[in-house]
């Protein structure tokens, strides 16, 4: 029969697992989130969220438990109790907490893929192997075995860390085979004419545009929502590609020099498309210099009949255009080769007369919302032509484009719902875009991530921008709140943000959802 104290040390380890279930769940989420890169991994605890992380009461308190185990081991005949006590408490309130946040929706964990799955085998027996090997020399729940397990929790990201850094050789060797495949595959569908798009913004927006207008005269296939990795790219090829198209329209980021040059290997572009470049993702760039050469694999890998399509409103994509290739450059304050005039916004659709250099014009129409469509259109707007397409047939697909599934109405309050990924020209251009609202006006978002040394700078002026346009905004981390200041409360829970929304808005008035707000958030409003 239990003692009073082993039946306290069972209660307690199995809340320690738990715990360790939902360390190992979280830190794989951020691996995948980050798409195990390092470089981005790391970057993250360099923000208010990855600082929390390393800093919190919980941790204080495991290396207090194993500073006073190297302390008091030499007495743990009559500390032991008193430890185990400390222990329980510890892990059985992380256990409920685990447990609430399984059943309430909030628990932190990845996309169950293949690859999570066996990474998360590996990391758990990984666990379980220490565990064994700890209780197999110890007869009884010692004063060792528990210092032990505050160790074991401790380690958890480094255990989870290692097993991903580990398996990344095999990984590779995986990826590059799906690669093979891929290109292989590319290379049979010899009259298939792929288009890349790349840039800091943009680049979806674009995808779907072009899409649109050139599936009235093409069989037309396109990367699916933002898959647009080495990986996502050839498992689309692989799955989704066949003899009867006769356009790929493929959608190409990266987090580091090199990364679209090896998306150009797989799809194989003629013509590619620049949408802008800004400061996105220099945290793992380094340098702005790195992020347009980054860019500018798109263009340097086109064949010489090839076609660069150019934003020439980017001061960036100006500085960085060199090589001697065929190419059309649009934009609104630039009038090259195709230009917008006669501007027209509205509150969820917006119309251009689109002006070519040969002096042709064309009035659009579209169902989308903001200022900043009108390039993303454009460009959209000169590949078809360039390929051919009649300029009224054009326009008539562009007046099928809709935004349906980013505006929506929540109880006569409506909702911009832009809450995939942000960067700081995006955000600035749809808090523009509230201006032609009527009503209160609101925010919510979390802070930009991995701007470097730029992001104090950003959020200030986004905090100016909320400042010009808003009546308030909610945002949901702490990153760079003080920088953005002014209107701004911090707010992180999607109930709370729920209820303050319900309460303080009225019909007639605007949500714009910015970046990756929760889930859950999107979910109420729906």
């Amino acid at each position: 029969m239990m003692t009073y104290l082993e039946l306290i040390f069972f209660l307690a380890a199995i809340s320690w697992f738990l715990k360790q279930v939902k360390n190992y769940l979280f830190w794989l989420y951020l691996w995948q989130l980050k798409n195990y890169h390092f470089g981005r991994f790391l970057a993250h605890f360099k923000t208010e969220a990855g600082k929390r992380i390393i800093s919190g009461w919980l941790l204080f308190f495991a290396f207090f438990a194993l500073a006073s185990f190297l302390i008091f081991y030499p007495l743990s005949d009559y500390f032991y109790p008193a430890f185990l006590v400390f222990f329980c408490l510890v892990f059985v309130m992380e256990g409920l907490v685990f447990l609430k946040n399984l059943f309430t929706g909030k628990l932190k964990r990845p996309e169950f893929t293949k690859k999570i799955v066996f990474l998360g085998f590996f990391s758990l027996a990984v666990l379980l192997f220490f565990v064994f090997d700890v209780f197999n020399n110890s007869s009884e729940a010692s004063f060792f075995a528990i210092a032990y397990l505050f160790l074991l929790d401790l380690l958890a990201p480094l255990v989870v860390s290692f097993i991903v850094i580990v398996f990344q050789p095999l990984t590779i060797v995986l990826r590059n085979r799906i690669i093979k495949k891929a290109i292989r595959k590319r290379e049979k569908l010899e009259n298939l004419l792929s288009i890349g798009i790349t840039g800091s913004f943009g680049k979806s927006s674009v995808k779907e545009f072009l899409k649109n207008i050139l599936s009235s005269d093409f069989k037309v296939a396109a990367t699916e929502k933002n898959e647009n990795s080495e990986m996502g790219v050839s498992e689309y090829i692989l799955k989704s590609l066949n003899e009867e198209h006769e356009i790929f329209i493929c959608e190409m980021g990266a987090y580091n020099q090199g990364g679209i040059k090896l998306l150009c290997s797989i799809a194989k572009p003629k013509i590619g498309i620049i949408t802008g470049i800004n400061n996105q993702h220099l945290a793992t760039f380094g340098l702005q210099e790195n992020i347009v050469k980054a860019k500018f694999e798109l263009i340097d890998c086109l064949p010489e009949e090839g076609l660069a399509v150019l934003n020439w409103d980017s001061e960036l994509v100006r500085r960085g255009f060199k090589k001697n290739i065929s190419n059309l450059k649009y934009g609104i304050l630039n009038k090259e080769d195709i230009w917008a005039e006669d501007i027209k916004v509205e509150k969820n659709k917006l119309s251009f007369r689109a002006c070519f250099k040969n002096k042709d014009s064309v009035r659009i129409e579209a169902g989308v919302a903001g200022e900043q469509n009108i390039p993303n259109l454009l460009a959209a707007i000169a590949v078809a032509r360039k390929l051919g397409m009649d300029l009224k047939d054009i326009a008539s697909s562009c007046r099928k484009i809709k935004d349906e599934d980013n505006i929506f109405s929540f109880k006569g309050i409506d909702v911009l719902n832009f809450s995939y990924s942000s960067n700081l020209s995006g955000v600035l251009a749809h808090l523009e875009h509230l201006k032609h609202w009527p009503g209160k006006k609101v925010v919510v978002m979390p802070c930009l991530i991995e701007l470097g040394r730029d992001s104090k700078i950003a959020h200030k002026e986004i905090g100016k921008k909320i400042a010009e346009v808003c009546d308030w905004a909610v945002i949901a981390n702490k990153e760079c709140f003080r920088a953005i200041g002014g209107k701004a409360v911090f707010m992180n829970n999607p109930l709370k943000i729920y209820e303050k929304i319900t309460k303080e808005l009225a019909p007639g008035d605007v949500v714009l959802l910015e970046g990756r707000v929760p889930e859950k958030l999107i979910n109420l409003l729906k």
